[in-house]
């Protein structure tokens, strides 16, 4: 399991829960046909802006998880 995968739905999951965050990080990466376990730092803000494309809270949510993880 992805270490970068994990924080993608850490940082989803306050929001959304920890099974919907889960199951739209996993629809991003197939959609992107990214393989999870070569995440890197630009596949992930990559992931998140797929994500942030949704409406709602989701992608609200996705935006605002953007800027986390690019400050740290």
């Amino acid at each position: 399991m992805s270490a970068l995968r994990d924080r993608l739905v850490a940082l989803l999951s306050s929001t959304v829960g920890e099974g919907a965050a889960r199951s739209t990080v996993d629809a991003a990466l197939e959609d992107l046909d990214r393989d999870p376990d070569g995440l890197d730092q630009r596949a992930a803000l990559d992931v998140l802006e797929h994500i942030a494309q949704r409406p709602g809270l989701i992608g609200v949510t996705a935006r605002f998880a953007k800027s986390r993880l690019l400050l740290g």
